[in-house]
């Protein structure tokens, strides 16, 4: 279970000396790798986990805020026979929606699920039953406009095809799914407001990572975030060696741009034969001061010959996905040029009707 979890993981922090600030209100800088604590604190670490998860989504009505505890909730508890002889508005269309209206409807006095579609996202196994219990009132294309009452809720109002209305209620279920807490980071969200990562749980600043459900919509799972953690802290704790290590001498950078080829890339199998045109930006770190006095900076990685490597790479093999073009690139091109770093990205055309592009970057490192 989650709270035995949380008491044993923090049973390893403190065996771990491992400082743990509970009820600390933390800001990320929008600029830096610190973090400010409202006690004036400054903390700057050599790298930063966002675990900030999701938090229940509200509708944002008049009434809903100030009545949340009496008579506004977002989950039943585990005694649904605490409402009985109450009458209970849920609001939501997913399993959630669903789920509180199974449990309640054999103990309040009325149940009635109201959803702005006629569209419902629950399962099938949960819609089934909810539409054959009659005692249970499904309400669709209505729209909560306020939750009204004194001390207690005591009546939704909702906004139908037909006109306002207004429905008795003692209890209100707010069931309309979760949200990230992601604002205030500056790292790249999706359109949802999903932290975006990349497979090492890397954001788009450097140095944050987040994990767990802010970054995972599909799977807001315990074992989910554990899995993100542990990826994390492996990527965390190569960045700090790196970072601890003295820079190296002759180290140049040199960068093959907009590299086009066609390659065979589609996810279904009639796509196989169609070839796309991927553009590559292949960038290497070479140590020029150790090449032969004879070769010139230019001539510490033969372009000609990565061309060659690239072109034929795409031809002997199908992929699915850019994602995977770019990491074999990487690994490949690192193992058979003389370069300590290997950076590949590439940058596939947009789907016609979509009109954008995707780009993916990878970036191999020799031990």
């Amino acid at each position: 279970m989650g709270d035995a979890l949380a008491a044993r993981l923090r049973a390893q922090l403190a065996e771990a000396g491992v400082s743990l600030r509970v009820g600390a209100r933390a800001e990320l800088d929008p600029r830096a790798l610190a973090v400010h604590l409202h006690d004036g604190e400054v903390i700057a670490p050599g790298a930063i986990v966002l675990a900030t998860g999701v938090r229940r989504r509200r509708l944002g009505v008049p009434g809903e805020r100030s009545h949340l505890g009496r008579g506004v909730n977002h989950n039943i508890g585990p005694d649904p026979r605490a409402y009985a002889g109450q009458h209970v508005v849920v609001v939501g269309g997913g399993d959630d929606a669903f789920e509180h209206a199974l449990m309640l409807a054999p103990h309040a006095a009325s149940v009635t699920l109201v959803h702005r579609s006629d569209r419902f996202s629950a399962r099938d196994a949960l819609r089934a039953p909810v539409r054959a219990d009659a005692r249970v009132t499904l309400r669709t294309f209505a729209v909560v406009d306020a939750i009204e009452g004194g001390e207690r809720v005591e009546a939704v109002r909702i906004r139908t095809p037909n006109g306002p209305e207004s429905l008795r209620a003692d209890m209100v279920f707010v069931c309309v799914g979760p949200e990230p807490v992601s604002e205030g980071f500056g790292v790249a969200t999706d359109e949802r407001g999903y932290v975006r990562v990349d497979r090492l749980q890397h954001t788009s600043r450097d140095g944050v990572f987040a994990v767990g459900d802010v970054c995972c919509p599909e799977a807001p799972t315990i074992a989910t975030a554990m899995g993100h953690g542990a990826t994390a802290a492996k990527a965390i704790a190569t960045r700090i060696a790196l970072l601890a290590a003295p820079p190296p001498a002759h180290i140049d950078r040199l960068t093959l741009h907009s590299l086009s080829l066609p390659a065979r890339i589609g996810v279904y199998p009639r796509e196989w034969r169609r070839r796309q045109t991927l553009t590559f930006d292949i960038g290497f770190e070479v140590n020029a001061g150790g090449a032969s006095p004879s070769d010139s900076l230019q001539r510490t990685i033969d372009y000609a010959a990565v061309a060659s490597r690239v072109e034929a790479l795409l031809a002997e093999q199908h992929f699915n996905l850019i994602e995977t073009v770019a990491d074999v690139l990487a690994t490949r091109l690192l193992a058979e040029f003389g370069s300590r770093t290997v950076r590949v990205r590439v940058t596939k055309p947009g789907v016609p009707q979509r009109h954008a592009s995707a780009s993916i970057e990878v970036e191999r490192r020799r031990d």
